[in-house]
């Protein structure tokens, strides 16, 4: 647990929305700055964690990433929490929230999109931050955490009788 808690102090600075305006690899930002292209490059750049490139991940990301996050802490991050979680069996985006001028963040629009994922030791919701640079979303920040239902939760669900 204290793997994935570490990942705030890498690149979450103002909760889920992170910074970082320009510079990411073309292959990851899309011809528009759609909700669809959006998806699609969060889903190609947290694919790259699942393919042991989390060299690739981090040069892609945008440059307010880099600066608060050397590369090397980043690959000790993304091996950590790979170990700890086991490989992925499943994922699928769950929720998008658009974010414009966040406080203590460079103007500009953000989108955070949330996945469920299922990873063979645990539930997980990863959350990948966006700025919309152009035409294009950058990839400048990504949490991972342990999915762990409620207490009432999980008691109702041992006892189908509640």
């Amino acid at each position: 647990m204290t793997t994935l808690l570490s990942l705030k102090k890498i690149s979450c600075t103002a909760g889920f929305a992170l910074a970082g305006l320009f510079a990411a690899n073309s292959a990851f930002a899309q011809g528009t700055a759609s909700i669809d292209g959006a998806i699609a490059t969060a889903s190609q750049w947290i694919a790259l964690a699942d393919s042991n490139q989390a060299e690739r991940m981090w040069s892609s990301s945008g440059t307010a990433m880099q600066k608060s996050t050397s590369k090397e802490d980043w690959l000790k991050y993304v091996s950590a929490v790979k170990t700890e979680l086991g490989p992925l069996n499943s994922r699928q985006w769950a929720q998008i929230v658009h974010v414009t001028n966040p406080p203590e963040l460079p103007p500009g629009e953000y989108l955070n999109i949330a996945f469920a994922g299922r990873f063979a030791k645990a539930p997980t919701v990863e959350k990948v931050s966006m700025v919309q640079a152009g035409d294009k979303w950058i990839p400048v920040g990504y949490v991972i955490t342990k999915f762990e239902p409620a207490p009432a939760a999980a008691a109702a669900a041992a006892d189908p009788k509640k």
